[in-house]
């Protein structure tokens, strides 16, 4: 009798823990479905509800972020690490491009003669010896530029494919309160949604290419446009999040703002108290700080203080100290061998 009682009493402590430890086990379930709901919910947060690509502003479009509020100052820490890392990365790896054409020069004389020779024939048609010919004339800052202008082209015409309209807003236009923030600031740069405003950028590009090129080299100012543009591109960031606006900006204004900058500061031999240059940038802060929305002031300003300082100080922090990485690099290559 006494034996059935306590296996009885037995059985029923067991039922009560089990009971116990399936409580448990489905409190902790539901813990976990609401933080899987709440990190469902952050990640929407960044989703575009809707998009007007046919904005009054050049450099702007309209975009409604499902979180549409201003986006902490916490958000402008990865951009700009992400902003040195790329300062660093452009100049050393246009400095391994500057080094591998001339080592290709030294080592493979023969076979640029020949592809020199085949180019230079004459081609059929009047248009396209002309066209030839003046391809040849280009120097090869130029020529880099060229490819730029192509690829802004070709970003252009992908705005104009409506199924891509999402893919260019999400990649190709930089917000802080975008899912992506990083990589946006180096392809906006290459973004233009208005027909004009790529005409009217390409041009300027184009026009003071042969200026600063010939200064620069093709190979340092590939780095100096391409970091400019990243630069100009966290500036705009810095004033959205300071002012609460999260509409995304494109345009390849920023990176020629450096340009300009660069031109005056060198070329022209101006310096920020010279009254040109100071007019200017007094005119884009002057549009940073009573909030004009028909261009992208930060960005403008961002772009050429970056060009001033540049070639002030900024190339010998950075082009002029490549020395000791391309030591190492010609160290990690070897001797070259003769073709």
């Amino acid at each position: 009798m006494a034996s059935s009682i306590f296996q009885s009493s037995l059985n029923v402590t067991r039922r009560n823990n089990a009971n116990r430890c399936f409580l448990q086990h489905y409190r902790n379930f539901q813990r976990a479905e609401k933080g899987s709901e709440v990190s469902r919910q952050t990640a929407k947060e960044k989703r575009i509800i809707r998009a007007n690509l046919e904005s009054k502003s050049p450099e702007k479009i309209d975009v409604v972020y499902a979180r549409n509020g201003r986006p902490p100052f916490r958000t402008l820490i990865r951009p700009f690490g992400f902003a040195c890392l790329f300062t660093g990365g452009s100049f050393a790896g246009c400095a391994v491009w500057q080094y591998e054409s001339m080592r290709s020069k030294a080592t493979s004389s023969r076979i640029h003669d020949f592809a020199e020779s085949f180019f230079a024939t004459e081609k059929r048609g009047e248009f396209r010896n002309q066209l030839n010919k003046w391809y040849h004339s280009l120097s090869g800052t130029q020529k880099m530029v060229l490819g730029i202008i192509a690829t802004n082209v070709a970003v252009f015409a992908c705005w104009r494919v409506p199924a891509l309209q999402m893919f260019m807003i999400r990649w190709f236009s930089a917000s802080p309160a975008a899912q992506a923030t990083c990589l946006p600031m180096v392809l906006s740069t290459f973004s233009q949604f208005s027909f004009w405003h790529l005409a009217i950028n390409m041009y300027v590009l184009w026009s003071f290419t042969p200026t600063i090129g010939a200064v620069l080299g093709r190979e340092q100012f590939l780095a100096f446009y391409l970091t400019g543009g990243v630069w100009a591109s966290f500036a705009s960031y810095a004033v959205k999040v300071a002012t609460s606006s999260v509409h995304p900006s494109i345009g390849a204004s920023g990176a020629i703002m450096a340009v300009l900058g660069a031109v005056c500061t060198h070329v022209l031999s101006y310096s920020l108290h010279h009254p040109a240059l100071k007019g200017l940038v007094a005119f884009e802060s002057l549009g940073v700080i009573l909030r004009w929305k028909f261009f992208d002031h930060a960005a403008h300003l961002g772009g050429l203080l970056f060009g001033c300082y540049y070639v002030t100080d900024g190339h010998k922090r950075t082009w002029d100290h490549r020395g000791r990485f391309m030591e190492r690099w010609h160290k990690f290559r070897g001797k070259p061998v003769d073709s």
